[in-house]
């Protein structure tokens, strides 16, 4: 039996959808280090979001545990993941990869879109920066014609930092541009945000009546660049 597990309950932001989550920042916590490499300055001063839930012990010890699982061995990581799947009698309708943490290695990322193939059922959906691992399994898809339809990758981007990656691989339908909105004006940089997440006000505020399920903007195939304000 491996460590690693999916979070089946949600949480007020995503609502009902099974959520995937590693430590997040680069720094050691509980002698693990986060997951989120040199890909996030953020991450390095706190200012992740993921960093005020590490008041409860009980969410660094999840995050660390599944962390050390797929260091320790992906595929077995994998096949306890895909057997908790099997095993539920409420099937998720659709999961979030890396909640917290970040993509650490290509072959990670493409074990996730082999999971997706495995269930078209499913809907999965992930944020990332790490796009050395992005490029490198879209060109192992054969350019990304195979990629399976049920996974949406969102390149993060912080003003000019992921635009290029964006405009590289936005020809194809699983990608998606997911960008944070601090008055950058994107327009002129030839990005055009056409949508907002919802669930945060231009003042950080969440708005408890939007969850990542009801919204479904990050990964449906209406809207191709999103919008986020801090938070």
């Amino acid at each position: 039996m491996y460590n690693a597990r999916f979070n089946k309950k949600g949480n007020i932001k995503t609502g009902l959808i099974w959520t995937w989550s590693k430590l997040a920042g680069n720094r050691e916590i509980n002698g693990v280090k986060g997951s989120c490499g040199n890909y996030c300055g953020a991450c390095q001063d706190g200012g992740c979001y993921v960093f005020k839930s590490y008041r409860y012990p009980s969410v660094i010890n999840g995050h660390a545990r599944n962390t050390t699982a797929f260091r320790n061995d992906i595929n077995g990581s994998f096949e306890e993941l895909c057997a908790q799947i099997d095993r539920a009698k409420n099937k998720p309708e659709i999961i979030r990869i890396n909640q917290s943490g970040e993509i650490e290695t290509p072959f990670e990322l493409l074990k996730w879109c082999l999971m997706a193939k495995k269930y078209p059922d499913i809907r999965f959906y992930l944020y990332t920066k790490n796009f050395d691992a992005l490029s490198m399994v879209i060109n192992s898809f054969d350019n990304g014609a195979t990629v399976p339809e049920n996974i949406t990758m969102l390149i993060s981007v912080w003003h000019e930092y992921g635009l290029n990656e964006f405009n590289e691989f936005k020809k194809h339908s699983f990608i998606k541009a997911f960008a944070y909105d601090d008055g950058f004006n994107y327009a002129a940089a030839g990005l055009n945000i056409d949508a907002y997440c919802t669930a945060y006000d231009q003042n950080g505020k969440m708005n408890h009546a939007v969850t990542c399920e009801k919204c479904k903007k990050c990964f449906n195939r209406i809207h191709k660049v999103i919008g986020c304000y801090d938070h």
